[in-house]
């Protein structure tokens, strides 16, 4: 339900504020920041970036796992996202996002969301199973499915047609 709403409210607001700002300072200059913002962020997107795959080959060189540093490349491609998508709103939470402080912050509430779910589904289906909510029927099986078949041909004759009737 949230996301359906963050889906309908962040492009409303956005519109809004076009409309805001536009009415202030003119559509073009409008125009000329979405895509001014969009340049800087994607030139300081391309910088953290370059800083973060060094970061990452010195740690694989030294045979430890880049760990924070994927968490890092992580939330810099939702900043791409936010950057590179039209907007006053987008284009401040991307901008947030370049901040290595917040960008660690957000990977963090992130990582507890994501911890929350996973101990919410394994309360949810005990340990060591998978359960849909559905009723659990306890039973017991035998499997018959080779028990009708006939054992395997290991001699060299070919095996006999049923309808063909020998007569000797």
């Amino acid at each position: 339900m949230i996301p359906l709403l963050l889906f309908l409210a962040v492009p409303a607001a956005e519109i809004y504020l076009f409309i805001e700002v536009g009415g202030q300072i003119g559509a073009w200059p409008t125009i000329a920041m979405i895509f001014g913002t969009a340049m800087v962020g994607g030139a300081i997107l391309r910088f953290q970036g370059r800083q973060m795959i060094a970061r990452a080959r010195e740690q694989v060189a030294k045979r430890e796992l880049p760990i924070a540093e994927i968490a890092d490349g992580a939330v810099l491609v939702l900043a791409a996202l936010f950057l590179l998508t039209p907007g006053f709103i987008t284009d401040a939470l991307g901008a947030l996002l370049l901040i290595p402080l917040l960008r660690r912050l957000v990977f963090a509430l992130l990582l507890l969301a994501l911890r929350a779910r996973l101990q919410k589904t394994s309360q949810q289906t005990g340990p060591g199973g998978s359960h849909t909510g559905g009723p659990i029927i306890d039973a017991q099986f035998e499997d018959i499915s080779d028990a009708d078949k006939p054992p395997p041909n290991t001699s060299n004759n070919p095996p006999p047609n049923p309808r063909r009737i020998d007569r000797d």
